[in-house]
């Protein structure tokens, strides 16, 4: 049971950020056109799916860690603190569904080393 689920979580935040790298990327980076953080990694990286990944995760860095990347002045707070809120929900969500799926995976892998 928790390899079904957590197989089927790590699909499922796959799943999500492919959608969103694909279909909702450049409106996130739009939202965020003052970001020299943001700016810098829509111009290093191009459009194949590795990079368009690379792309999402800078912009879930920007909204995830905004007082940190403002003390380092690469992210433009206030442009950051406007971003939608359905697009924060769906990038931590992305997330948190990943880590969940990650852990299950990694009890059931550890399973024998715990003596479970």
């Amino acid at each position: 049971l928790v390899v079904l689920g957590s197989s089927l979580s790590l699909l499922a935040a796959v799943g999500i950020g492919i959608f969103l790298a694909y279909r909702k990327l450049e409106i996130m980076e739009s939202h965020l056109s003052n970001c020299r953080f943001i700016a810098c990694h829509s111009h290093y990286w191009g459009s194949s799916p590795r990079e368009r990944m690379a792309r999402l995760v800078a912009v879930y860095v920007a909204i995830a860690l905004p007082k940190l990347n403002a003390r380092r002045g690469i992210i433009d707070l206030p442009q950051v603190q406007a971003f939608p809120r359905s697009f924060k929900i769906a990038l931590h969500g992305m997330s948190l569904i990943g880590v969940a799926g990650a852990i299950g995976a990694g009890t059931v892998y550890f399973a024998d080393q715990l003596n479970m």
